[in-house]
């Protein structure tokens, strides 16, 4: 077995110069630990698909809370994104941390629902005074099956919901 002693440099919690680009994470657990030279009680998100957690500013926490209230216990199992931003500690402009929540995931059949002409008071189509055929029933999905986001589940045989696996927008 090799020993690396860069091995003994991580942290357990993610800092800004840990990430290199956006994530999606799974929360699996919130706790309270004392954080720093001063033993701080700050909130720690632990997450399902990576060892490290992440230390809850007030500026994420704010938004953890907006997204999936008050009670920590509700937070299990929801997803967020951490990303990186530059920010003003003490005068120096240095990489943070913030979170975000991505959008829901609209499913293929409610995106491609035609819409439907509106009637007049007469039950005839507006515009043209011609009666409305009943609504066709809608096509079958063809949306593609999910794909495995090794991001949010490292284990391949586990399934993961089809909503977990959009593109993050830039």
């Amino acid at each position: 077995m090799v020993l690396l002693a860069s091995a003994y440099d991580k942290s357990k919690y993610w800092r800004g110069e840990d990430l290199d680009r956006e994530r999606k994470f799974r929360i699996k657990d919130v706790t309270e630990e004392e954080i720093g030279e001063k033993k701080e009680k700050k909130l720690v998100v632990w997450f399902t698909n990576h060892e490290r957690g992440l230390v809850l500013n007030r500026t994420n926490n704010r938004v953890l809370r907006a997204a999936f209230g008050d009670d920590t216990a509700g937070w299990k199992g929801k997803i967020i994104v951490i990303f990186v931003i530059m920010v003003d500690n003490r005068g120096k402009m240095v990489p943070g941390l913030r979170v975000r929540i991505p959008p829901p995931k609209q499913s293929a059949a409610t995106a491609e629902v035609p819409q439907q002409p509106v009637k007049s008071g007469n039950g005839a189509a507006s515009g043209n005074g011609a009666a409305t055929a009943p609504p066709a029933a809608a096509a079958p999905s063809t949306a593609p099956a999910a794909v495995h986001d090794p991001d949010l589940d490292p284990d391949p045989v586990k399934p993961i919901k089809e909503e977990l696996d959009d593109e993050i927008p830039w």
